[in-house]
Parts: C-alpha cells; structure tokens; sequence
C-alpha cells in the first residue's frame, strides 16, 4: 500500500506541474485507453475490479477530468464498501 501511495504522489505531481493544454491532452489519451476496455468482455472487466457501467460513466466525464483515476477512485470505493458489508470484517 505505501509504494502505490508512493507511485500515486509522484503521478499526481507530475500531472499538477502540466500547463492546461498538457492535462487536457493527457486526459483525452487516457478517455482513449479508458474507452477501449469497452471491448472487454464482462469477466474481464471484473477481473480489473470495473463494471461496464462504470466504463459509461467514465466516457461522460468532461475533458478537465482524468478518466482513468476517476474510473480507478470508484472501484476502489467499491471494494472498500462491499468489504465493510461483508460479515466479519473488523473481526481482528
């Protein structure tokens, strides 16, 4: 978890030192690599933790957003509500 969180914080420096024109070209690449998953079946999509809707929900986002974070932020809430909601967890 610390090097993710590591990894993170250097992504997210690297993306807030861009001009404008640099985020938005990032995000448009990113909304391309998002929407080719939609040629995934439903088992792979699930493999990665994303549902198909999520990936709808990820096209409709605006351009200042990044759609691959946006897309990864929501299905690690996911998890973590669905862990919470599953009986025995905390138990330790």
């Amino acid at each position: 978890m610390r090097d993710y969180a590591l990894n993170r914080a250097i992504f997210e420096d690297r993306i807030g030192n861009r001009s404008l024109f640099s985020r938005l070209f990032h995000n448009w690449k990113a909304r391309k690599e998002v929407s080719q998953l939609t040629e995934f079946d439903d088992f792979m999509l699930a493999d990665i933790g994303v549902r198909r809707d999520d990936l709808e929900w990820a096209a409709k986002l605006p351009i200042t957003t990044d759609p691959g974070k946006a897309l990864e932020d929501r299905s690690v809430l996911r998890e973590r509500h669905q862990a919470r909601r599953r009986p025995g967890w905390g138990a330790y």
